[in-house]
């Protein structure tokens, strides 16, 4: 019966100890996001409009009015928080999180780039029409492949390979394309390790990723 009633005491302050934990990990990881979000918000000088607001669980927003050269420049956080808190510890572990920063352009890319992180892009791969036109380039100095498409992607490719010298260890892919209509420029990353000091230089090189991809 004592054995019984120690088992349960067991077990009810180990269940205690695993919500405890699991309310100040969300809480951490809110004010973690709060503090991004803020970031993000300093970088230009447009406001930053939110349509979901930091929480543990990332956030939604666009920039109003878009910073040059974009049209439409959104971010979508999904900061790997769960209702599990074993779940939540093996994604805090595995680092599984997505910060993915959308870009409209004024006008359609003059200079296209495609790269993913262990691969080759799928999408330049693909046999269909105008695949052909896609060049495979490899940088040493980030011991990559990546795709290229346009008549001088010389300053695309320059400014892709200072973004992967600021942020190659968050970078998952990188997409610059003009056969879109919604989405002209899109960068997904690891946002769980981005600093909300990092903000403001990774929205100025994505402007200047923009820029690049406009020269003819």
């Amino acid at each position: 019966m004592i054995t019984d009633r120690l088992l349960l005491a067991t077990f009810i302050a180990l269940a205690a100890l695993l919500v405890i934990a699991w309310v100040a990990a969300r809480l951490q990881t809110s004010r973690r996001n709060q503090g991004l979000a803020q970031g993000f918000a300093d970088s230009t000088r447009s406001r930053l409009v939110f349509a979901r607001t930091p929480t543990a669980g990332g956030f939604d927003a666009h920039f109003e009015p878009a910073p040059e050269p974009f049209a439409h420049l959104a971010l979508v956080y999904r900061g790997g928080a769960t209702g599990d808190p074993i779940g939540l510890l093996v994604r805090a572990m595995r680092g599984n999180d997505a910060l993915i920063v959308r870009g409209l352009l004024h006008e359609r890319p003059a200079a296209e780039l495609l790269w993913a992180r262990g691969q080759i892009p799928a999408r330049a791969l693909a046999r269909r029409a105008r695949v052909s036109l896609w060049v495979q380039r490899r940088s040493d100095l980030i011991a990559s492949e990546y795709a290229v498409r346009g008549a001088d992607t010389t300053a695309l490719e320059h400014v892709f390979v200072d973004l992967q010298a600021r942020f190659g260890a968050l970078l998952q892919r990188v997409s610059v394309v003009a056969d879109r209509e919604d989405v002209h420029v899109e960068i997904v990353l690891h946002g769980a390790g981005l600093r909300a000091t990092e903000a403001a230089a990774l929205i100025a090189t994505v402007r200047t990723l923009g820029r690049a991809a406009m020269r003819r």
